[in-house]
């Protein structure tokens, strides 16, 4: 059997639809996990609700504590074999189990992972891991690193688990918990299939939240704390024995790091919680950090405007890093309009 565990946080929106596309899944044999993390709204009403019509759906109501804890919670009462996640305003393809379970059994592997469509402000983006195979990481490398680099890593709920070999989430931690959870996992697995096929639904809505100036310096530390943790899993996991390829493979994987300093700076414009001169001392505080200068010349960036930025941040030069990304947002904001408008 399949447990698809689903924590639920004042969902009641977008509860029903993640719900009903794992009720409509092809294949049967699965029970669905709602973790009501203590919601003010009707979601845990509508829980309730959904496990009196379906028995395959069964209820945990928790006071708060976060989406690690929700998904503690559903492992820990999980039933099946084989974990999946889901977040509530998320959903799913009605073939996803079938493919990803068959995959699974034809392969004989621990972890099978499959791409997702990105929906995000009325696009529908689909991003596919290619080549589909299955391997194991310590033979492996490059193919650890590539998936690592599109992001396909980061995330549990485009993944099938082994209930067996399934550790924890770290609820201490508010960024990186989600990587770290699979890196421990891939430490106890052998083998990981790769399904090229978008069979997930993430849905991503303009950000609205800004970051307090101590949350952006937590987000930073958090962000080189899984840097660091990434690294550590490349040399005892992977174990690449080419000296070049090595170097070239820790500079790939601090790259994402660098990519989180460049997406902060990237935000600021939009941060209503700090003056001009706060948010030129935040982009100050990223091209004095002692980190950054140090490895920061290592970074590979793909983006050019990250490589554009990196080229300012290095020398101090604070204005010019923060009218590129005025005019970024600028730019972004006259697409996302288009976008709305030729959808309507």
């Amino acid at each position: 059997m399949y447990s698809v565990v689903i924590p639920v946080y004042n969902a009641q929106s977008t509860l029903g639809r993640c719900v009903d596309s794992w009720l409509a899944q092809t294949r049967t044999d699965l029970e669905v996990i709602l973790v009501d993390d203590g919601s003010t709204d009707q979601s845990g009403r509508l829980c309730e609700e959904y496990a009196q019509r379906d028995k395959r759906i069964r209820v945990i109501h928790q006071a708060n504590a976060g989406v690690s804890a929700a998904r503690n919670a559903g492992i820990e009462t999980a039933e099946g074999e084989f974990l999946l996640f889901t977040d509530s305003d998320d959903y799913v393809e009605a073939d996803c189990l079938e493919k990803m379970s068959r995959f699974q059994q034809e392969a004989g592997a621990d972890l099978v992972l499959c791409g997702y469509h990105h929906l995000y402000d009325g696009a529908d983006i689909q991003k596919v891991p290619k080549p589909a195979g299955v391997y194991r990481f310590s033979d492996h490398p490059e193919e650890f690193l590539r998936l690592y680099e599109q992001g396909f890593l980061n995330m549990p709920w485009n993944k099938l688990y082994k209930k067996e070999l399934a550790g924890r989430f770290d609820t201490s931690l508010s960024l990186g918990e989600d990587l770290l959870f699979n890196l421990d996992y891939l430490r106890t697995c052998r083998t990981a299939a790769v399904l090229a096929e978008p069979l997930c639904c993430y849905i991503q809505e303009e950000q609205k939240e800004t970051l307090s100036s101590q949350k952006r310096q937590n987000r930073l530390e958090l962000a080189r704390r899984v840097c660091g943790e990434t690294e550590s899993f490349y040399e005892q996991v992977c174990r690449e024995t080419d000296g070049e390829r090595r170097r070239r493979g820790h500079r790939r994987i601090f790259t994402r790091y660098m990519n989180e300093v460049m997406d902060e700076c990237e935000k600021l414009p939009a941060d209503g919680s700090l003056g001009r001169s706060e948010k030129f001392g935040v982009i100050r505080s990223y091209a004095e950090d002692a980190w950054v200068r140090e490895r920061g010349g290592e970074a590979l960036f793909t983006c050019l405007d990250y490589r554009i930025l990196w080229f300012f941040l290095r020398r101090k030069m604070v204005r010019s890093v923060w009218l590129l990304c005025v005019l970024r947002r600028l730019v972004v904001r006259i697409v996302h309009d288009m976008r709305r408008k030729g959808g309507s």
